[in-house]
């Protein structure tokens, strides 16, 4: 596995690493007293960075096993620390919230333990990226308090992802091993 200084360095990867950058302050944003204005535009950005760093990963021929790490590990907190910042304001479930960290989190341990064994990281997929678009969805609607009907459905379709993106990711990673 190419994991050395050359490929850390990149233009997708430093993009991959100021979404991670971001998760702090959007934490700020939504537990403090800033406009709801503010976390949008940071969702945003953090959105964009996301479909950018991949645009860019490729069209530059950056593709890296570090950039097949950080990318979804910016995602992954990201996603995390707003959850937590959301449920500190009493704006989104635990059952969610441990629904979510606990895939995240299994994620990463396997994953880990796949790149050991299999000698190079498992990229992220069109699942994995629409579970995380539309965990944004549940996440955006739980801070602008949107209908709860709407809220419900976001939920019931983001937790039928998060499910299904982790059966997907566990065939992968078996099959990836068989054929190893």
């Amino acid at each position: 596995m190419n994991i050395s200084a050359s490929t850390f360095i990149t233009v997708s990867n430093m993009i991959s690493i100021s979404r991670m950058m971001m998760a702090p302050i959007m934490y700020a944003f939504i537990t403090g007293t800033f406009p709801r204005s503010w976390v949008y535009s940071l969702a945003l950005m953090a959105y964009l960075s996301d479909l950018l760093d991949g645009y860019i990963a490729r069209k530059r021929n950056e593709i890296t096993e570090w950039g097949k790490i950080l990318d979804p590990l910016a995602d992954k907190i990201f996603v995390g620390l707003t959850c937590i910042a959301l449920l500190s304001i009493g704006q989104l479930s635990i059952w969610y919230i441990a629904l979510v960290i606990g895939r995240d989190v299994l994620i990463v341990v396997a994953g880990s333990f796949f790149a050991k064994r299999a000698d190079f990281v498992l990229p992220s997929t069109f699942i994995g990226k629409a579970t995380v678009f539309w965990i944004g969805l549940v996440l955006l609607g739980a801070f602008f308090q949107l209908n709860q009907n709407l809220v419900t459905m976001l939920y019931v379709i983001s937790s039928c992802l998060i499910l299904f993106s982790l059966f997907h990711y566990g065939k992968r990673m078996y099959i990836s091993i068989r054929n190893t």
